[in-house]
C-alpha cells in the first residue's frame, strides 16, 4: 500500500494515554521505549517507534506530532500548564470521550492483537506513579537495554537504541489488514466519515450526481 500510514502507532498511542494518568510527552516517549524493548524481548512487535539516544534518553521524533495531531482532531485532549519547582511549562494529555468512543469501536481489533496490548497494561500499572523524568532516571539506572544490552550511558548521541523493525521473524506483530486500515482511516478522520455517511445518504435518496 503506498503512502500507508502506521495508524498501528496511533493506536496503541491512544490506548496508552487512555489507561495512564494525565501525563506529559517526556512519560509517554520512555514507556513506549520500555514496551517496545519489553515485546521485542519475548518476540512480539506492537508499535513500531525506532528509538534513538537523545539528551533525555530514548527517543523518536514522530511519537509527539502524532500525539498532537490526535488531539487536534479531538481525540485526546491537552492542557499546557507550568510547574513551579521547576518553573517549566509542559503539555500534559489525557483521555476523553472521543478517546473512549474510538477505542470501543476497535474492541474487536484489540481483543484479536492482545499479545501486543496486554503487556502494555502491565508496564502502565508498574510504572503509574511515575513522573516522566523518575522514567527516564528508571531507565538510565538499568544495567543492560536496549539493541547492544548495555547502559543508556554508554550508548552515543543518536544511536539506535531499539528498532522493533529489526526483528525479522516474530512470533506476532500488530498489523491491519486493508479492511481495518481502511476503518481506522474513516474512524480518525471525522470529516472523510461525514462526508462518506451524507454519499451514502445520498444515494438512498437519489441525490447522485454524476460528472
Amino acid at each position: 500500500m503506498s503512502n500507508r500510514i502506521d495508524y498501528e502507532n496511533l493506536i496503541i498511542d491512544l490506548y496508552l494515554i487512555k489507561k495512564m494518568n494525565r501525563r506529559g510527552y517526556l512519560y509517554i516517549v520512555k514507556i513506549l521505549y520500555l514496551y517496545e524493548e519489553s515485546l521485542i524481548k519475548q518476540s512480539l512487535i506492537g508499535s513500531t517507534y525506532k528509538m534513538y539516544k537523545y539528551h533525555f534518553g530514548p527517543y523518536n521524533a514522530m511519537i509527539k506530532p502524532n500525539v498532537e495531531a490526535l488531539a487536534r482532531r479531538g481525540f485526546l485532549s491537552s492542557k499546557v500548564q507550568y510547574f513551579p519547582r521547576q518553573d517549566e511549562f509542559h503539555t500534559l494529555y489525557e483521555k476523553n470521550e472521543q478517546t473512549e468512543t474510538f477505542l470501543k469501536e476497535i474492541d474487536e481489533l484489540i481483543q484479536e492483537n492482545a499479545p501486543v496490548f496486554e503487556p502494555l497494561d502491565g508496564l502502565i500499572e508498574q510504572f503509574k506513579g511515575y513522573t516522566g523524568k523518575r522514567l527516564m532516571n528508571y531507565i538510565y539506572s538499568l544495567e543492560k537495554t536496549g539493541v547492544k544490552q548495555t547502559r543508556m550511558n554508554d550508548y552515543k548521541l543518536n544511536d539506535i537504541v531499539v528498532d522493533p523493525c529489526l526483528l525479522k521473524r516474530p512470533k506476532f506483530a500488530f498489523k491491519l489488514d486493508e479492511d481495518w486500515y481502511d476503518t481506522i482511516e474513516v474512524l480518525l478522520d471525522p470529516s472523510y466519515k461525514t462526508r462518506l455517511e451524507q454519499a451514502i445518504q445520498d444515494a438512498r435518496e437519489g441525490r447522485v450526481v454524476f460528472n
